[in-house]
């Protein structure tokens, strides 16, 4: 098809000197590898660390994949580490969902007394229910910049902390 050309060669060429539909395949094939690196990228950061980084240090290798069930969590009766469903999805029967635009995801926080709340969010998180229910009912975060309910085991506290996908070395 393109004869006298090596393909190796073709790299050097300026853009508009090369066969269309080799542009087209080096475009394509550049976009796939940005494309693959992304997303390799988006599976290590998910794996790293989680959302808590307690909960991160208690579940280390731990993944969950079922959609139905994407939340990581762990149940300290059992001594383990569990995936779980949004509780909201089914809060005493009823399954809530979120439909404004500017607010599509759906957020759960336990109160004092360890009620569940089901609310809206312009941000996708998912809480741990152990932290968010057994060590900080009451707390949520609300700050942008620290959205993720953590518990600090040392100082034997709740705080509100990045995510730890917003500081990785400039991803």
């Amino acid at each position: 098809l393109f004869v006298g050309c090596r393909p190796w060669a073709l790299g050097r060429l300026p853009i508009e000197d090369r066969p269309r539909s080799l542009v087209q395949l080096q475009l394509r094939a550049s976009t796939m590898a940005a494309l693959t690196v992304c997303g390799i990228a988006a599976i290590m950061l998910q794996q790293v660390a989680g959302n808590s980084l307690y909960l991160a240090k208690l579940c280390r290798g731990h993944t969950c994949k079922d959609p139905k069930f994407p939340i990581l969590d762990y149940v300290l009766a059992e001594d383990r580490c569990v995936c779980r469903g949004n509780p909201c999805w089914d809060a005493d029967g009823v399954r809530h969902a979120c439909t404004e635009l500017d607010f599509p995801y759906l957020k759960f926080f336990f109160d004092q007394p360890r009620r569940l709340s089901c609310g809206c969010s312009s941000r996708p998180y998912y809480d741990s229910l152990h932290i968010s229910k057994d060590l900080c009912p009451g707390h949520h975060c609300d700050e942008a910049s620290l959205p993720v309910l953590d518990w600090d085991e040392d100082a034997g506290s709740c705080l509100c902390r990045s995510h730890p996908c917003d500081e990785v070395d400039g991803i």
